[in-house]
């Protein structure tokens, strides 16, 4: 039986220790007919470091005599190309750099990331080079490439250059709000210029292949001419799926691990709502986020059930990271509709910078695209729909959400997860709708926010998200329209659930009060609608669903039917 490998990149470890493989190496193929020097953007924890790792084993000259068994069993085994095993293989991560300690010793972090890798790759090669030792006045991450193609030309080899996480350090200078740092290490004579520079140059002599990847094309816009040579790879057809899994994909590891039979239909619905959805490309299919499916598989096989916290810490703990990069844009109302609607229509655009990635709706849009928090879900003419890929992702704009709300007034976890429990064991709605009201009543009197319906329902959504224990389904299409708000049990926590809720939302402003009672009429006839369809019947099976119409009136009046 295959193991897991969560968590572990190393290509050559997986195959060797019995862990489960998904083939991507067919990719080597297609890789080869595009142009050497490539640049590839997917998000945080999407299988990038793993796929680099598998390059390096299979260009690494040095590993020629373990090709078979490395590869062997595998697409690329079968069907080697004319590049197998023909390369020195220098590896760079710039994951990891120190951002927090001034320029100064952000160079030096960059420099000293780029001299171990130097080192790596003379201490791997000892057995070619003529050069052991790096000279002392070899100190700059430029100088430093400079070095590595003159060890390479004094035997007569090539290089392939692979760069994992090139906008790592970049991504934290932004989100740290030190905009003049980044700027002074990446425009002019900067020493990320510098370095990028030095490897373009070094494409005339014996850097044969580049491959790049990262989470945005921020950096790479930045560093203009010094480094205009890559082709972006991130949105080619026959590229989709080349990180992440497709449904195929997942049903061949099922059947590779110790899962019952009658539960396999079950788990993959189950993953695909929580971890599918991304594409990235109009044409592609969907694809899992590969760290999230090995998460769930993982504790699955280990505890024969699902995990009570269905979302990755460090998925979390990254994505929330990220997302950082896109909180800066000044368009609240942008965000709140792609929360409360879940999609939004754009032109994809493949290259801005940190001065114009927020200049328009277009570039901050494709940013989200790129960081993994909105995937294509359709076209329209020239455009493309994009959308929120799966609930996971859902709940990561929940709790940023959250965060801003918490920012403006000081929000009781307890209080409100309280009051979601007794929602669930006791029915009781009351004590919720109390700590709603005000919540309400302090973000008015703040003035923080522009009341409508769309703000009082992202409260709503971020309110029952805190407590973790239903699963939120919001906008959900059935055979009578939209529901606004549809609390259905989570599996992990089915004995601890006894209620689920069928919530329809009005607002209405003050000065139209008056109109209460018609939208009451209104309200409830919806309500009855959504209770009687063939959707919400089929859902609720071992819970009671108890339905309610939720109207708020101006910024403080709360009505419950």
């Amino acid at each position: 039986m295959k193991k897991i490998p969560y968590g572990i990149s190393n290509f050559q470890t997986i195959i060797e220790d019995n862990y489960l493989y998904v083939d991507k190496t067919k990719y080597i193929e297609i890789l080869e007919d595009f142009a050497p020097y490539q640049f590839f953007i997917r998000p945080r924890r999407f299988g990038k470091s793993l796929f680099i790792s598998m390059l390096e084993s299979y260009y690494d000259i040095n590993k020629k005599d373990e090709f078979d068994n490395i590869f062997g069993n595998l697409y690329i085994g079968k069907n080697p190309t004319q590049y197998r095993n023909k390369f020195l293989v220098w590896k760079i991560s710039f994951a990891g750099v120190d951002t927090g300690n001034g320029e100064e010793e952000l160079r030096k972090s960059f420099n000293t990331k780029v001299l171990l890798s130097v080192k790596k790759f003379i201490n791997e090669y000892s057995n070619l080079l003529d050069d052991k030792n790096i000279p002392k006045e070899v100190e700059s991450a430029e100088m430093l490439v400079q070095y590595v193609s003159l060890l390479a030309s004094k035997i007569n080899k090539q290089i392939f250059v692979l760069i994992d996480e090139y906008d790592n350090f970049a991504n934290e200078l932004i989100t740290g709000d030190r905009k003049s740092t980044y700027e002074s290490i990446l425009h002019g004579e900067g020493f990320v210029k510098s370095f990028y520079k030095a490897i373009k140059d070094c494409t005339n002599d014996n850097f044969k292949r580049i491959f790049i990847t990262g989470v945005s094309p921020i950096m790479l816009d930045d560093l203009t001419s010094g480094f205009n040579i890559t082709e972006n790879l991130t949105i080619e057809e026959n590229l989709n799926s080349v990180f992440g899994f497709t449904k195929k994909e997942l049903e061949m590891i099922i059947e590779q691990i110790d899962v019952d039979k009658n539960e396999k239909d079950k788990l993959i619905k189950d993953m695909t709502f929580y971890y599918n959805g991304y594409k990235f490309n109009k044409n592609g299919e969907k694809i899992f986020n590969p760290d999230m499916t090995m998460y769930f598989l993982k504790n699955y096989l280990r505890y024969k059930r699902y995990p009570e916290e269905m979302i990755d810490f460090n998925v979390r703990t990254d994505y929330g990271r990220i997302n950082r990069l896109a909180i800066n844009f000044k368009d609240d109302s942008l965000i709140t509709d792609i929360m409360n609607t879940g999609k939004t229509k754009t032109k994809l655009v493949e290259k801005f910078n940190i001065s114009s990635m927020y200049d328009n709706t277009e570039n901050f849009k494709s940013l989200l695209f790129y960081l993994g928090m909105l995937t294509i879900k359709g076209v329209e003419a020239n455009n493309v729909i994009l959308g929120i890929p799966n609930y996971v992702i859902k709940n990561i704009y929940w709790e940023e959400f959250y965060d801003r709300i918490n920012k403006s007034i000081r929000l009781d976890n307890s209080k409100i997860a309280d009051s979601i429990s007794k929602m669930r064991i006791d029915g009781e709605i009351t004590t919720f709708i109390e700590e709603f009201k005000n919540i309400l009543n302090d973000l008015s009197n703040r003035d923080l926010m522009r009341f409508d319906e769309k703000y009082v329902k992202m409260i709503l959504l971020t309110l029952f998200a805190v407590d973790n224990t239903y699963l939120i389904n919001s906008e959900l299409e059935n055979n009578s329209g939209y529901s606004d708000i549809y609390l259905k049990t989570k599996i992990q926590f089915k004995e601890y659930t006894k209620y689920e809720w069928l919530i329809e939302l009005k607002y209405i402003k003050e000065s139209e009060k008056k109109k209460l009672e018609s939208i009451k009429k209104e309200g409830l006839e919806q309500l009855k609608k959504y209770e009687n369809s063939k959707m919400i019947n089929e859902s609720v099976r071992d819970s009671i669903l108890k339905s309610i119409l939720v109207i708020v009136v101006g910024k403080n009046e709360v009505y419950v039917y």
